[in-house]
């Protein structure tokens, strides 16, 4: 079998502990070295000019996981050249910014073929680039990290953004509390990415619900501005099997990856409006919730559902591969029909 290579391009900041765990899992997936990329510095315009050149094709599989469009130019900078591969895929995290497509990804040639996580953008993305363009939406490593645990002491876990309303957790901890809620704010952020990621999944595996809202409902200047999208957020919550309460994304990953069951709507942002409802839906809530919410996750949103389709576009199977998806068909057929 050829050498394999994941590059992964450290965007800095917070918030991408789930991606950088993404590149790890590809990894071992694809029998592949893992290289980190470090993008603060930007990209020279004499990297990114040698990235136009015709690709020296060698052996090899090549996967370049980029948080957003701008970091495609990371492996194709004069550095990585030097390395080029047979075959080379390109996975957009942020995929949403299409304004942003950079110039190599827009160079024939320069990938083999793209793989963007907004179903709705493909078309766009394959117009822009002449590259083949394929979905492959956000998920999680739901059978090494998700939980169908069905003792869940916290009735709200916050994840992540939340609109003005909702955003200072000793206002909402105090509100919960009138409403008979056992609420929980910020988890701690780490900066190592796997201790951040356990703490995000034990907290979530923790609670009945986790509280969660989409770009359009609490927007930053991070966010995209008119196209909402499915997050990790929602993935890695439903992977412990929480069920997300709070206002999805309006985007084709959550019609059809989710499932009924898998998300308590809010009507709006309002605080006490929404604390009213999750307490009546907490009164409801079942042991059994979580293991479904568990089970369906196994089905759609497990990262190794991922890989699969990555290798069969590129004939890049591996042993290990091979191994985890048997695992993870068996883990699914434990659980019976969703």
């Amino acid at each position: 079998m050829s050498p394999a290579t994941v590059y992964y391009t450290d965007n800095g900041g917070r918030g991408w502990a789930t991606v950088e765990l993404q590149a790890a899992l590809m990894a071992r997936l694809f029998e592949a070295s893992l290289v980190r990329l470090d993008a603060s510095g930007g990209y020279s315009k004499a990297a990114l000019t040698a990235g136009l050149f015709p690709r020296r094709r060698r052996s090899g599989f090549a996967l370049v996981i980029a948080p957003a469009p701008a970091h495609l130019n990371a492996v194709l900078s004069l550095h990585a050249l030097r390395r080029a591969h047979e075959y080379v895929a390109g996975w957009v995290v942020d995929s949403f910014w299409t304004e942003r497509i950079p110039r190599i990804a827009r160079h024939r040639g320069a990938f083999d073929q793209l793989f963007v996580t907004d179903a709705e953008l493909v078309d766009t993305w394959s117009a822009a680039t002449g590259t083949p363009t394929t979905w492959l939406p956000f998920g999680s490593d739901v059978l090494d990290r998700g939980s169908a645990a069905t003792h869940r002491p916290v009735d709200l876990q916050r994840i992540g953004r939340m609109p003005m309303s909702w955003d200072d957790d000793r206002t909402v901890t105090s509100r919960a509390e009138a409403h008979g809620l056992r609420y929980a704010g910020r988890t701690p952020f780490a900066a190592d990415p796997e201790q951040n990621q356990r703490g995000l999944l034990q907290a979530a595996t923790q609670a009945a619900f986790t509280l969660a809202f989409s770009n359009a409902a609490a927007p930053a200047e991070y966010t995209h501005p008119t196209r909402e999208y499915l997050t990790g957020r929602w993935t890695d919550s439903l992977a412990c099997g929480a069920v997300v309460a709070g206002i999805a994304p309006k985007c084709q990953a959550t019609r059809e990856l989710l499932w009924d069951g898998a998300l308590f709507e809010l009507e709006s942002v309002e605080l006490e409006s929404g604390l009213a409802v999750i307490k009546a839906a907490r009164d409801r809530w079942e042991p059994a919730v979580p293991v479904r919410n568990h089970a369906m996750a196994l089905q759609r949103l497990d990262w190794r559902h991922r890989a699969k389709v990555i290798a069969e576009a590129s004939g890049h199977w591996t042993p290990t591969l091979g191994a985890e998806l048997t695992r993870l068909d068996a883990a699914i057929a434990e659980t019976g029909p969703g």
